[in-house]
């Protein structure tokens, strides 16, 4: 049973303890001198003096790593943290040079390794559901889940054990240290390639917050890298852009030489997200960012002006021009199907939208000529687009002919100009949407700072 530590000592012990530890220290026989050491540190405990205290615990796991009894150690710290009267801050000192000793014990041996495992184990057991040595068991379960990882090549059980710790919530642990837990917790689900889990990792952590200490930009680039690979399985585009702008800022990051690469891949992935108002504007952002700008291709950069003038595309005309000399480069396009399927849909979009803006009537053949498909896909490009408010038509299939509503659907650097009552809706609703998911971001920052003060409140009390 352990209790809060005193404000001081009951009785000095110090010269007695200055006497008897060298005393103790020539005793040939270890054990013996442990067992004398344990005497020593129940006198202590009864007189509630804390320095001395980790003094002689500290003494008592010395005595042991030096004579290598690694299975005497295992059992004893069991037996002393269940001792009545024990101080907290002296628990957690002797577990902390107890891992701290974990080091002299080789991962190349199997004999040492299996001693390693048993004592961490042993550990993680012992401080189970206390506060106040949670720092501890943290850095324990990290030790177990290298270990696993590296010496046993076991993902699924290395991801176990550091992702069932709940660093968010745990008082004592230094903000950056947080931090690292659970950017190691994504990186080993991302590894799994269990992206569901990885995403709600990546919510425990905001971006406004990884400023003002010394591995900030660092730990904010890792965690941005983690968000984009969950963006690029989930093919959101429109948020890998978000991350890629974010990313391609941080000073460190400028340096690398795949910064070149990142900005290409901003301006490949905002084409590749589907038309709405903040495409139009992230568009119009980046056309204006000096940092893509001089940096990146114009050839490149002539992909911006190709998906916003009021032209049609024909997409083996741009195919043909940077298929070879730029896809075929970017690990956007290279490897990728969805993206190369998705950017000739996004291709048919953009034709669908300008023959919106110019027609009113029109064949479904005469259309599907222009979009460069087949009349069935034709129609289900103009079913889609309806269905997801990006322009107003109707088709009368007996007769073969779409009226399109008279839209003017800006392309350059807004998004669409609205004449009808049923766009004014769409507008209001993603308005809404966009509105409702910045609550969503306040509440959640929200949380976070109530739950701080909780913490705060609580160990005020416990002082």
């Amino acid at each position: 049973m352990s209790r809060e530590d005193p404000l001081k000592a009951e009785k000095d012990f110090s010269a007695t303890l200055d006497e008897q530890m060298p005393l103790i220290a020539q005793i040939s026989d270890y054990k013996n001198a442990v067992d004398r050491y344990l005497v020593l540190e129940k006198q202590i405990r009864q007189l509630s003096d804390l320095a001395l205290r980790k003094r002689v615990l500290t003494t008592i796991v010395d005595t042991l790593v030096a004579h290598g009894d690694w299975a005497y150690l295992n059992e004893l710290i069991a037996v002393l943290l269940k001792k009545h009267g024990q101080l907290k801050t002296s628990i957690q000192v002797m577990i902390q040079h107890v891992i701290a000793q974990l080091g002299k014990l080789s991962n190349g041996d199997e004999t040492q390794l299996a001693l390693k495992i048993s004592l961490i184990d042993t550990i993680r057991t012992i401080t189970d559901k206390k506060i106040f040595v949670e720092v501890e068991r943290a850095e324990a379960s990290r030790l177990l889940a290298d270990i696993y990882l590296s010496q046993k090549h076991d993902l699924d059980t290395a991801t176990e054990i550091l992702c069932e710790l709940q660093v968010e919530t745990y008082s004592l642990m230094p903000f950056e240290t947080k931090i690292e837990y659970i950017l190691q917790q994504m990186e080993l689900t991302l590894r799994k390639k269990d992206y569901a889990q990885a995403k709600i990792l990546g919510r425990k952590i905001l971006l406004k917050t990884l400023k003002g200490f010394a591995r900030a930009d660092e730990l904010k680039a890792t965690y941005l890298g983690y968000l984009l690979q969950i963006n690029k399985h989930e093919n959101d585009y429109i948020t890998v852009v978000k991350n890629s702008l974010l990313l391609a800022e941080i000073p460190h990051v400028k340096a690398l030489p795949s910064h070149a690469d990142l900005l290409v891949s901003i301006v490949y992935y905002v084409i590749l997200s589907p038309f709405d108002n903040y495409q139009s504007d992230l568009i119009h952002n980046i056309k204006q960012n000096p940092l893509i700008t001089k940096s990146v291709d114009p050839k490149i950069l002539r992909l911006l002006e190709i998906f916003t003038n009021s032209e049609l595309i024909q997409w083996a005309s741009l195919d043909g021009e940077y298929r070879t000399d730029y896809f075929a480069k970017s690990d956007v396009f290279a490897s990728n199907k969805t993206n190369n399927d998705n950017l000739q849909n996004r291709v048919i979009e953009h034709n669908l939208r300008i023959v919106n803006k110019f027609y009113l009537f029109i064949q479904l053949r005469r259309l599907a000529v222009l979009l460069n498909v087949g009349e069935r896909e034709a129609e289900t490009y103009v079913s889609d687009m309806v269905n997801k408010g990006m322009i107003l038509a109707k088709i009368n299939r007996p007769k073969g002919v779409i009226k399109f509503e008279k839209l003017q659907h800006g392309t350059a650097a807004g998004a669409a100009n609205v004449s009808s009552n049923s766009e004014n809706i769409n507008d209001l609703l993603n308005s809404w949407i966009y509105d409702v998911d910045s609550l969503l971001q306040e509440v959640d920052s929200i949380g976070h700072l109530i739950n701080k003060e909780e913490m705060m409140h609580g160990i005020k009390q416990k002082a």
